[in-house]
């Protein structure tokens, strides 16, 4: 591997570590904020019922004062988090009274942004019943292949970018050395790579479930592989344009532990939890 393709090939490497960690979906929820509470005590009314002749009447009158202030507070306390429960609840009651099915969702964001894709029922044989939707897109002048794949009864939804050229055998281990330290420090999704043919992708996935479904959750997730994705096509066609990967991989992977190390470094706990 020449010294220019080798700092190039690095460069992607640390471009795909330095966008593995888009904004999380679960990022977006809606905080309930209570109305700022209103300041019952007025000095000058407080002051003007005082009767300063007997101080012994205005500490009884500042404790029932007190007493009244802390009992409004409760209430308002209390009023808040029923609202807040309340809202919760609801919230809760639609997303159980929701049956639309994942797939449903995903067609409908796919037909509204005119896209051509291919729909795949589940085959007999499939255990888990998974739907699968395909399609084509050029990001960058990069065409590479998108698939959702859903498991209505997990109410799982992942999402994968494909590279449209297989990984030769003759390249394979390198492949794999190099996803395996990718993958390390990787947060949000994976790369993967299928040994029978040296197919490569990148996955995400969300549980739909914990964060819901709807036109923002499927963009954000779809735009994170397609980013994760060109990154990726570059990284691997340098690498299989590189005659002998093997030789400098070596080197090539201490560069990227010693990265990774730079920013992440942990010392274990001393006590056993």
């Amino acid at each position: 591997m020449s010294l220019t393709k080798k700092r190039s090939l690095w460069q992607k490497i640390k471009r795909l570590l330095s966008v593995s960690d888009p904004q999380s979906v679960a990022d977006r929820t809606d905080v309930y904020k209570s109305s700022p509470q209103v300041n019952i005590y007025d000095e000058n009314n407080i002051d003007s019922h005082l009767d300063t002749d007997n101080k012994n009447h205005a500490n009884s009158a500042s404790a029932d004062d007190a007493k009244l202030a802390d009992s409004n507070d409760t209430q308002d306390d209390n009023l808040e988090s029923t609202n807040a429960q309340s809202i919760a609840a609801d919230s809760n009651a639609s997303k159980n009274n929701d049956d639309t099915p994942i797939v449903n969702y995903l067609k409908e964001y796919l037909q509204d942004k005119q896209w051509h894709y291919t729909y795949y029922r589940p085959k007999s044989s499939d255990s888990q019943q998974s739907h699968h939707l395909s399609l084509r897109m050029k990001n960058k002048q990069i065409d590479c292949g998108y698939l959702f794949r859903v498991q209505e009864g997990n109410s799982l939804l992942a999402v994968y970018g494909i590279l449209p050229f297989l990984i030769p055998e003759s390249h394979q281990s390198a492949a794999m050395l190099l996803i395996t330290q990718v993958n390390y420090d990787m947060l949000i999704g994976n790369l993967e790579m299928d040994v029978n043919d040296g197919e490569i992708r990148y996955k995400n996935a969300i549980d739909v479930d914990a964060v819901g479904i709807d036109e923002y959750i499927i963009e954000h997730l779809l735009q994170s592989v397609i980013a994760m994705t060109t990154v990726a096509y570059e990284v691997f066609s340098d690498l299989i344009n590189t005659q002998d990967p093997t030789e400098d991989m070596p080197t090539l992977l201490g560069e990227l532990r010693q990265q990774a190390d730079a920013r992440t470094f942990f010392l274990p706990t001393q006590f056993v939890q």
